[in-house]
């Protein structure tokens, strides 16, 4: 049996809304994310505004805080490596919800696992699972598919595609917020009328709204959803 190593990875949730942490990252997650000195994340600003949050009496020169970079994390594995090996607890931080979900933090946990640490997940918001059990659509099966193709005959395929799909598995996607309600206009448009479309706004702030409808019952209920944090979904 392998021993168990001191160092853990914490995977640290970060709220998706700016409503009061308190309604999605339980006190106990709060509490073990104040003793962390180390942090490995997504982007440093948004790190520092939460830890802020959490500790308003954050010591900024006692807390290091290593950012990735997301489109070339290759060149960091060194980095990464040295920070796992030589740090007792590290968190790792995701901009929003929690790590590794539409996030590039799988690869900070796979060189976690390769040397053996322990890897701790800390109880969070997921807005992908948080739309799902929202939705009344299959929970058994469901995929989730980040970004659709922007390009118009591309999107009309890759639309169609999840339809098909959603007999068998929950299709959920989201889009750039300033592309929502274009995204939402092209559904309606492509999807067949008894199609079920879950659309799920801001969720746990303050603009929550989570409605999932037949594509007939949206072509008659049209709704302007803005610049919005949103998931989509596909069902039947």
């Amino acid at each position: 049996m392998l021993k168990q190593p001191a160092n853990v990875l914490f995977l640290v949730p970060v709220p998706i809304s700016e409503t009061d942490i308190n309604w999605s990252v339980p006190l106990n997650s709060i509490h073990q994310i104040i003793k962390i000195q180390c942090f490995i994340v997504e982007n440093a600003k948004t790190a520092r505004h939460y830890l802020k949050q959490i500790n308003p009496q954050i010591k900024y020169d006692e807390i290091l805080i290593y950012e990735l970079n997301k489109h070339d994390i290759n060149s960091q594995i060194a980095e990464i490596k040295d920070l796992l090996a030589h740090h007792t607890m590290i968190g790792l931080m995701s901009e929003a919800g929690l790590p590794c979900i539409a996030d590039p933090g799988n690869h900070v946990v796979r060189l976690a696992h390769d040397l053996h640490l322990t890897v701790k997940p800390l109880i969070g918001p997921s807005s992908i699972i948080l739309a799902l059990i929202s939705s009344g659509f299959n929970g058994q099966q469901f995929k989730f598919h980040g970004y659709l193709p922007a390009k118009p005959e591309e999107k009309r395929t890759a639309v169609l595609n999840l339809e098909k799909e959603a007999i068998k598995a929950t299709q959920l996607f989201i889009e750039a917020p300033y592309r929502n309600d274009k995204m939402l206009s092209d559904l309606i448009q492509i999807l067949y009328p008894a199609t079920r479309l879950l659309v799920a706004i801001d969720m746990t702030g303050e603009k929550e709204k989570i409605i999932c409808q037949t594509i007939a019952w949206w072509k008659k209920n049209p709704l302007e959803i803005g610049k919005i944090p949103c998931l989509f979904g596909v069902g039947i």
